[in-house]
């Protein structure tokens, strides 16, 4: 389950507006992953910033999140909490610090990519690869398409953590083997093993004009202190310390 929220996560952070300069609209994603976890998501990007909804259902509990990013101000994401009327500001910049600090060498090992082949998926015309690096635990199998919509090359990096080394280094590998483009599905798995950790396609991708409230927090909603703290302020402690726990693994997955 930690590595479905982590992907999720990890398309909220989008680090400039001229990288969506052809795209404004919404992504759907539909996610499952072992346990029996199901979910979807949604990505808002905009010239103003982008929003990221995720719904998910679990064995123990179902989780909601919503996330903020503002090209504006590209090192802070906020996390909302609607049902509380709160919200909590996660300042990115320092997060990639410290991970940086925990990942040490294994963020500079580069990613390889072996082509499987071209095939049709979601109607996309797509590039199949494998995905892998010397250190990981895991290996991503990832079906690529080089013009969705106006989601090309240059926007997916956009996706990516801002600075960033060891996705940086995955785009890039994509590339060199020209099977750079956006992401229409991702399959993760532990190297050696067939069985899925999680799955993540697109389901919709829709050009539109989106009103730049989305891209606000909502007047009258109070700050909670905390990395986690709109998120978070409904959950049991341990539902808690499980939150953290994915947050923290999220920025050196």
């Amino acid at each position: 389950m930690k590595r479905t929220l982590l992907t999720i996560l990890a398309s909220a952070s989008l680090t400039a507006g001229s990288a969506f300069a052809q795209f404004e609209g919404q992504i759907d994603m539909k996610i499952t992953a072992q346990g029996g976890v199901t979910g979807t998501g949604k990505v808002f990007v905009s010239r103003a910033g982008s929003r990221t909804e995720m719904d998910m259902e679990t064995a123990h509990m179902p989780i909601h999140m919503t996330t903020l990013m503002r090209f504006a101000t590209p090192d802070v994401m906020y996390l909302i909490n609607d049902k509380a009327k709160t919200y909590s500001e996660v300042d990115t910049k320092k997060a990639r610090e410290q991970a940086a600090k925990m990942a040490g060498d294994k963020d500079k090992e580069a990613y390889s990519v072996k082509v499987l082949g071209s095939e049709k998926v979601l109607g996309y015309s797509t590039k199949h690869v494998l995905l892998s690096r010397p250190g990981d635990k895991s290996e991503m199998e990832a079906w690529t398409t080089k013009d969705l919509l106006g989601l090309s090359y240059e926007s997916m990096k956009g996706l990516m953590r801002r600075g960033a080394q060891d996705e940086g280094s995955m785009m890039k590998a994509l590339k060199d083997a020209r099977a750079e483009g956006f992401f229409v599905k991702m399959v993760t798995r532990e190297k050696g093993k067939t069985e899925p950790l999680t799955t993540m396609e697109l389901t919709k991708a829709e050009k539109k004009s989106l009103p730049a409230s989305m891209f606000e927090v909502p007047a009258g909603y109070a700050k909670q202190e905390g990395m986690m703290g709109a998120a978070m302020e409904n959950l049991t402690p341990e539902q808690k310390k499980q939150m953290e726990e994915m947050m923290k693994q999220r920025q050196h997955r």
